[in-house]
């Protein structure tokens, strides 16, 4: 999805981060050669990205990534395929939010957790939003119980220039989206709902949220039909 430019972080909420991204990437270190499950939670596309390109900076072994197809049935199978025989040094999973049979996948991770760990030798991160999270832990709480889980916030006023300059797009006509990107921006958009509507009411936020997840679900609907 095409982001708008986002101001930088207030330097309270950038350093938490910072001091997550470093504990992250020590977890990673230190179980090359093993399987390690670790869960970085983050609910935004833009600072999900971001995050990752900076881990992979920092990090001191080599992070293969993965990006989960829509239509994927499995985790294992997905990630079997994508690897072969290799073993990488750590392997980051992104997209899982975007799996249209999410509680599917989750079922059949939980009833194989065992091949990931007899099988996979390496770190596996899996980058996930709350709702993610959320039915991790009920659809496949054995498998969530094996985690280290690292989270990743944004800035209230990062989030909210956010809205409104998507907002801005969308009533002007010059948002440009693709099928894929709209069952992102739902997501996103509920996770800003429940984080700025929760603190306080401002009537703008609040009406551009409603239009713009609107327009969301209504092409997700579209979609599914």
């Amino acid at each position: 999805m095409t982001e708008p430019h986002n101001p930088p972080l207030p330097e309270s909420r950038r350093g938490e981060n910072e001091k997550a991204l470093r504990q992250l990437a020590w977890a990673i270190e230190a179980s090359v050669g093993q399987f390690k499950l670790i869960l970085a939670r983050c609910n935004y596309a833009s600072s999900r990205l971001r995050l990752v390109e900076q881990l992979r900076e920092i990090c001191q072994v080599e992070i293969r990534v993965l990006v989960l197809q829509e239509s994927e049935k499995t985790l294992y199978s997905a990630i079997r395929e994508e690897l072969g025989e290799e073993v990488p040094a750590c392997l980051m999973v992104l997209g899982l939010e975007s799996v249209q049979n999410l509680e599917r996948m989750l079922i059949s991770a939980n009833q194989v957790r065992e091949e990931f760990r007899n099988n996979f030798s390496f770190p596996l991160v899996l980058w996930i939003d709350d709702l993610v999270h959320k039915q991790m832990m009920q659809i496949a709480p054995d498998l969530e119980s094996w985690a280290t889980t690292k989270n990743f916030a944004i800035a209230k006023e990062e989030l909210t220039n956010l809205i409104r300059e998507i907002a801005q797009q969308f009533f002007s006509n010059t948002l440009t989206l693709s099928l894929d990107d709209y069952l992102i921006l739902e997501s996103e958009l509920e996770a800003a709902q429940r984080e700025l509507l929760a603190e306080e009411s401002n009537l703008e936020l609040e009406a551009n949220l409603e239009s713009l997840l609107g327009l969301a679900k209504e092409v997700n609907h579209k979609k599914s039909s």
